[in-house]
């Protein structure tokens, strides 16, 4: 198959946690020239291999993922961080005539790369430390309720788990005296600039059904634990300036290994908060993709899903 010489392409494979993003876009990758950009908010970081679920160096090696290990652990990143490093990515692809393929589950990531991002406060140290200092004594579920107070909008739509985007919208709060959703709801820079470029296509995988997802997610983190995830996690804190509280260790599955190691939790607490908080993570991306515009769904078989995106490309941009 060749593309024909009209708007530049890109392809998006997104799903949630667990349903073969990585392997169905490298099946995809072996049909068309294409250059697979990871989305992926954890695999960024070096050393998180395991518990991110990042493909193996010889995965790599044969199929090298742009956007996966530029960070080391204590390195800040952000969504425009990223969006800016993808763009780069997606520019050179281009340039290149291969396809970019981007392939993961940070929902975010893949917005602001469609859509643009809205003007945000760059982060504060202080005031981070400040709060999770404040959360070490009061917990994260009474930030949350804080956060309704002053940011209602936002606080409904955060979990009251979800430590990361509470921190997050209270020192947006603390730097401008202004909620978070104000800042959202602000022109957002460069929207629909992507779709006047380029031609995309965004496809997300459909899990198979809720049981048998919820299945899926326990025996991936349990294979997780078979690969030794708790040594790998026990390796990084052992190193000189890594601790639990970086962020990129409050990561789902990384953040309940490392209570583990601590003493908080038991071995059995560990799989079962791990466990939950994976589940969680997917329904929050299944809501996000289900009030997503122009979303193709994909079914969870990969040969039917390659068949359906070779079946899309070719009615509207290919030939053979």
């Amino acid at each position: 198959m060749q593309f024909m010489k009209d708007k530049p392409k890109i392809v998006s494979i997104m799903g949630p946690t667990g349903v073969g993003k990585t392997d169905l876009a490298i099946s995809l990758s072996e049909t068309i020239p294409s250059e697979i950009i990871s989305v992926d908010s954890v695999q960024i970081y070096k050393h998180l291999n395991i518990g991110s679920g990042k493909p193996s160096s010889k995965v790599l090696t044969k199929y090298p993922h742009k956007l996966i290990d530029i960070l080391e652990l204590r390195q800040s990143y952000s969504m425009a961080l990223f969006r800016r490093d993808a763009m780069k990515e997606i520019i050179e692809a281009t340039a290149n005539k291969k396809v970019p393929l981007l392939v993961g589950g940070t929902m975010l990531y893949f917005r602001s790369i469609v859509e643009g991002i809205s003007y945000m406060p760059s982060a504060s140290t202080k005031i981070r430390e400040k709060i999770y200092d404040e959360a070490g004594k009061k917990g994260w579920d009474f930030l949350h309720k804080k956060l309704s107070l002053i940011d209602p909008k936002s606080a409904n739509k955060i979990h009251k788990n979800d430590s990361q985007r509470i921190q997050r919208a209270l020192e947006v709060y603390e730097l401008t005296l202004k909620p978070m959703s104000f800042w959202q709801n602000k022109k957002r820079l460069n929207k629909s600039g992507l779709a006047l470029d380029y031609e995309i296509f965004q496809f997300a995988i459909k899990p198979e059904s809720r049981e048998i997802h919820r299945l899926q997610v326990e025996r991936r983190f349990l294979s997780m634990l078979d690969n030794d995830l708790i040594g790998e996690v026990k390796n990084l804190l052992e190193l000189k300036g890594i601790n639990s509280d970086l962020k990129a260790l409050k990561n789902v599955g990384y953040k309940q290994v490392c209570q583990y190691l601590e003493g908080h939790l038991s071995y059995d607490e560990m799989i079962n908060r791990a466990v939950i908080a994976t589940r969680q993570l997917a329904k929050r991306q299944m809501t996000f993709l289900r009030g997503w515009n122009d979303i193709i769904w994909l079914p969870y078989d990969k040969e039917s899903a390659l068949s359906l995106i070779a079946n899309k490309l070719e009615n509207k941009t290919l030939k053979t």
